[in-house]
């Protein structure tokens, strides 16, 4: 039986579909819903400054500004609550925005509902989560959260364009195979006779998989491709290349606890 969550979550989202299939995964994970609204707007002053709050934004296409504005109603109202962005399409430069006005969390087609509630569990403990290569571009460029409402847009531009060529891995399609199979949790030895190469090589493509989707290890991948159905699909047993679509979905930006490890180390 599952502990109750002692974080209550306010769900904000104009679509009430949306919204209300959210709401039945987080009650279903014991997480209790204090407000479910469709804007910031309703919501009322029942909700104590003092207490664990959880701002699940719900951003589809075209609604980013509001999104904003959600972003910071919850920041000036309150806060000590998480905000985490769950979204339908992924622009860099909207992740550079959200990061900066101080969400904790930003998930992009997740198609794990334990993935999903692993994360929302993760950022209501402090952890921030976002996509991995836009952690990696946090550290690199010294990103801060300091929200500034009118950046000068050469400012603008160039983190936007850094953001593009920093965050999108480039998989090949051999890679996107042996992913494939990591998922699956083959060994080296497994995949090489699987796909006819020498163990070697498929060592090799294993390093520059965790170098590109910037992971650790090998159980980091598999959680990576499993949060990332789009980059990874079998048809018949058999992986299927695919081009890359989308951003991965989950990665930890460091706490002040220091970075956090998901997983096992490296197997040969």
């Amino acid at each position: 039986m599952r502990r109750r969550q002692s974080c209550k979550v306010v769900l904000i989202g104009r679509n009430i579909l949306l919204r209300e299939g959210i709401s039945q995964i987080l009650h279903a994970a014991d997480f209790q819903i204090a407000v479910s609204a469709s804007s910031t707007d309703e919501v009322t002053s029942t909700l104590q400054a003092h207490q664990q709050l959880l701002f699940v934004i719900i951003h589809s296409t075209g609604e980013f500004d509001a999104a904003m504005k959600h972003i910071g109603f919850a920041r000036e109202h309150y806060p000590d609550a998480r905000v985490a962005i769950v979204s339908d399409h992924y622009r860099p430069d909207e992740l550079i925005a959200a990061y900066k006005a101080g969400a904790s969390g930003y998930f992009v087609d997740v198609n794990s509902c334990d993935a999903f509630i692993k994360s929302i569990e993760l950022v209501t403990m402090g952890e921030t989560v976002f996509p991995p290569a836009f952690l990696s571009f946090v550290l690199d460029s010294g990103l801060d959260r300091e929200p500034q409402l009118q950046p000068a847009i050469e400012e603008r531009s160039n983190l936007l364009v850094a953001a593009e060529e920093r965050i999108a891995p480039h998989l090949s399609p051999r890679e996107r195979a042996i992913l494939s199979y990591l998922i699956e949790g083959n060994s080296n030895k497994c995949i090489a006779r699987k796909i006819d190469i020498a163990e070697a090589t498929v060592k090799v493509h294993v390093k520059a998989i965790l170098r590109k989707i910037r992971v650790q290890n090998r159980t980091q991948a598999a959680i990576w491709g499993m949060n990332n159905g789009s980059l990874v699909r079998v048809s018949n047993g058999h992986p299927l290349p695919l081009s890359i679509d989308r951003e991965p979905t989950l990665s930890l930006v460091p706490s002040d606890r220091g970075r956090h490890e998901i997983g096992a180390s490296e197997q040969d």
